[in-house]
């Protein structure tokens, strides 16, 4: 133990105001060691002031209160270390999307990405084995990223050699509405069982206009924008789904893609025969 204080000493002593030690109080984070019966002046005891430190960094840090709690009631260093670890995943996962968002902005004051260029396609009749499912927009990256993974299994289990890469469909309430159908599919394999998990459907044959978007999906959105932009500027819009292709993955794992091509449907393009 050390020597009893009063709030306003405890205040100047750790950087806290009265307010904040009262707020901290209430909450059960940084407790008073006496409050007077008679009073209710708040007394700490100068034992408290390196746990008041330690809450002050954390804080700045915008570590939970409710872990700054579990990390001062433990006296587990194993525990402590896990605390302290899951919050740091946390701040580089925050960085990483911070560092994003200012790629992207400075990408909009000066556009440093060459004008992608957009080519006509048509694609015939094709059978697939395709996997449905009715998606809202804002669980779209973690269900293609489920459903990769589930395609990646079902081949590597059955040995199957894809003839060409997957694809997606997307319907336009999608994106409109915020919640739609979204399929993967890929080619159906002559001569091979269908794995549980797909159903086999035939795609029509389509007029596409194509733009290749390079690497992952990071800004995908810009390059429908090119798209879209290049297609009511120049052909005329078919009200069909949007399909994607991603491409460049090696045979041994055609869900490790390196570019995805976006098809937007168009009245018939002749030319692109």
């Amino acid at each position: 133990m050390g020597t009893r204080v009063t709030i306003g000493d405890f205040s100047v002593m750790t950087g806290f105001s009265k307010k904040a030690l009262r707020h901290y109080h209430d909450i059960g984070i940084l407790e008073p060691a006496h409050i007077d019966a008679h009073t209710g002046y708040r007394f700490y005891d100068t034992s408290q002031v390196d746990n008041a430190h330690i809450i002050r960094r954390f804080r700045a840090l915008d570590m939970s209160i409710p872990d700054i709690k579990a990390l001062l009631s433990t006296g587990d260093a194993a525990v402590r270390t896990d605390i302290i670890t899951g919050h740091l995943r946390q701040m580089e996962h925050q960085l990483k999307q911070t560092q994003d968002a200012v790629a992207t902005l400075r990408e909009l004051l000066a556009p440093t990405m060459p004008s992608t260029p957009v080519v006509l396609r048509h694609e015939p009749a094709s059978t697939i084995w395709t996997m449905s499912a009715t998606v809202e927009i804002a669980d779209i990256e973690a269900w293609f990223a489920s459903s990769l993974r589930r395609i990646r299994v079902a081949l590597t289990t059955s040995g199957t050699r894809l003839s060409g890469p997957i694809g997606g469909i997307y319907q336009r309430e999608l994106f409109a509405d915020g919640l739609g159908g979204a399929q993967l599919f890929m080619p159906a394999a002559p001569d091979t069982g269908t794995p549980s998990m797909f159903q086999v459907e035939t795609l029509p044959p389509t007029d596409f206009a194509v733009v290749t978007h390079a690497g992952d999906h990071r800004g995908l959105e810009r390059s429908y924008g090119t798209l879209g932009t290049y297609v009511h500027d120049h052909l005329i819009s078919h009200e069909g789904p949007i399909r994607e292709y991603y491409v460049g993955a090696p045979p041994s794992d055609p869900t490790a893609f390196t570019a995805t091509e976006i098809c937007w449907p168009v009245f018939t393009v002749n030319a692109a025969r």
